[in-house]
């Protein structure tokens, strides 16, 4: 069979017929939060070539300080490959012999000490070829305000002096590590991710280049840490582009072309809900999805619950087991670079890239990543970028699954929500992209009788079945059940349903019927447009449609039910 050959010109031609003088800019071109413009359709490779992707990952289970050692030993009969936790930890485990536990990578905290003391004292038990990285990182610290900025110079010399001490006996070993989670938690976009994470890593090699260390030696001792989020295509893009940025930072501090540095991929805790959290498990195999094909080599995910309290064992097993299926029964990992070729993989991390660098070469023109968290310019500006993202979340143009879209207001949690507490200090806000629909569930669920609203349906079934849907959705989100009618009942609050052309013939007496029936609030599902004057003044309080600020409309409907 032959096809006639179609030009990218003839598609374009075809599609602004479609568009009927619509924009195409508009219509089809998408705007990603770092200002990206992404494309429908990708017909050429950026000038730039493509980024390369190790295919082989190993699953690494976040174990809290606190685990005892047959939990630290369950974790890797379980399938854990790699473990990431305090050092203290590790040495009680060791000592108490737990199973594979010397043959498992290990990926330190040594929160408490000085990171050259955490060394010496598992020196004898580490042979020469052992993996293990210590991910030093006195600037997530700071950021976290966990140290205050007068620690840093100390800080300085006890790395470069671990670094001196594990180079000669452990070639294996990254001992700083330049992480972007505080950032990703306080609302830094992925540009922003990528640009911290490098002016980081740099000043880590500064650091250690200006301590005696060859810029190649340097290069091979700090490992990269980064969130996967909820964008699947645009996270596997920013950990390419990741990639691609450090070894420029690496070429342009000397070190030529050294061996890839350690990646470690972390899913995102701001992307995790307390409500309906059986959704986590779909978050967390999306994100360790990305990740995988991003080409990370150590892969954390989340445990689904999470975000109501400490992990549990199902909880715990299950995040392993996503990684486990992603695998083995999905192949990831096992075939090289599996999103590599890619027209529209490859030009995204191009872009993405570019505009890092950018971002990147500003915070060093600044001072760098020191000088930004002392004088607060960082946390302006992702206070910055977290109003614009939560714009997006408050008007459910960035839906959750559970929470402001589809909520289960019968749902059975394992563990009782609670509202994240405030913190205290300097550090980074942590924040989570759920909790401000999940503040309005806590106080609906706080009233004595669980708010309601009526939805006065206009007309034929059929023809308010959409908006019907919509509100029931709408309100759920806050927390406030919904009882569809025909009726001019009493309520609280009202909201009429039905079609334009339903609106146009009777929503003006069916507001005007309901507000002598005593209705508090009496809303309408959809936009008003010509009619709203005639509306209100029939006594309409508001209008709910898509991409009104959902989280201000329900927060004052929860008040009228004082």
């Amino acid at each position: 069979m032959n096809f006639p050959l179609v030009t990218a010109q003839d598609w374009r031609a075809q599609v602004d017929k479609e568009l009927a003088g619509a924009p195409f800019d508009k219509v089809l071109v998408y705007r990603t939060p770092e200002g990206l413009a992404i494309a429908p359709l990708y017909t050429e490779r950026p000038a730039a070539g493509p980024v390369h992707a190790p295919g082989h990952f190993r699953i690494c289970v976040k174990v809290d300080a606190d685990a005892p050692a047959q939990a630290i030993g369950d974790e890797i009969k379980g399938g854990a490959e790699a473990l990431w936790l305090d050092a203290t930890s590790a040495e009680a485990a060791l000592a108490a012999g737990v199973p594979d536990l010397g043959e498992t990578p290990l990926v330190l905290r040594c929160e408490g000490e000085a990171p050259l003391a955490t060394l010496e004292r598992r020196a004898s038990r580490l042979p020469p070829d052992a993996v293990f990285a210590l991910s030093v990182d006195p600037f997530a610290e700071l950021a976290c305000g966990r140290i205050a900025p007068a620690a840093i110079a100390q800080a300085r010399a006890d790395l470069v002096q671990s670094a001196r001490f594990a180079q000669a006996r452990w070639p294996r070993a990254s001992i700083a590590a330049a992480s972007t989670l505080p950032y990703h938690d306080a609302g830094a976009d992925a540009a922003d991710e990528i640009a911290i994470a490098l002016a980081t890593g740099a000043a880590y090699l500064e650091w250690l280049v200006d301590g005696g260390l060859a810029p190649a030696a340097a290069g091979r001792l700090v490992m990269l840490r980064a969130a996967a989020g909820r964008d699947t295509f645009g996270e596997i893009c920013k950990l390419r582009a990741l990639r691609h940025t450090w070894r420029k930072v690496l070429i342009a501090a000397g070190a030529g072309e050294v061996e890839q540095p350690l990646l470690h991929a972390v899913c995102s805790s701001r992307t995790m809900a307390q409500r309906d959290p059986w959704v986590n498990m779909l978050r967390t195999t999306a994100q360790a999805f990305a990740a995988i094909l991003g080409g990370a080599n150590l892969v954390t995910p989340t445990a689904f619950d999470e975000a109501l309290g400490p992990a549990s064992p199902l909880g715990r097993r299950v995040a392993r087991n996503t990684c486990l299926v992603l695998r083995e029964e999905s192949a990831l990992g096992w075939v090289q670079d599996a999103a590599g070729g890619s027209y529209y993989f490859e030009s995204v991390t191009d872009a993405l890239a570019r505009e890092a660098w950018k971002r990147f070469q500003a915070l060093e023109r600044d001072g760098g990543i020191e000088e930004a968290l002392a004088n607060g310019t960082l946390r302006a500006k992702l206070d910055a970028a977290w109003t614009d993202w939560l714009s997006r979340i408050t008007t459910r143009k960035a839906p959750m699954l559970g929470v402001s879209d589809f909520p289960n207001l019968d749902e059975k949690l394992p563990q009782p929500p609670h509202q994240d507490a405030a913190q205290a200090g300097s550090g980074l806000p942590v924040r989570r992209d759920a909790q401000p629909f999940e503040d309005l569930r806590l106080r609906a669920e706080a009233n004595g009788a669980r708010p309601e609203a009526i939805l006065v349906t206009l007309g034929p079934l059929a023809e308010s079945r959409a908006r019907v849907g919509f509100a029931i959705n709408f309100f759920g989100a806050g927390g406030i059940r919904t009882r569809e009618t025909t009726t001019d009942e009493r309520a609280v609050i009202a909201c009429l349903c039905g079609s334009d052309d339903r609106y146009a013939a009777e929503a003006v007496a069916r507001a005007k019927a309901l507000k002598a029936a005593g209705c508090t609030r009496v809303l309408l599902a959809g936009r008003p447009g010509a009619l709203e004057a005639a509306l209100r003044e029939a006594g309409v309080d508001g209008f709910v449609f898509a991409g009104c600020d959902a989280v201000a409309v329900l927060s004052e409907l929860l008040g009228a039910f004082r």
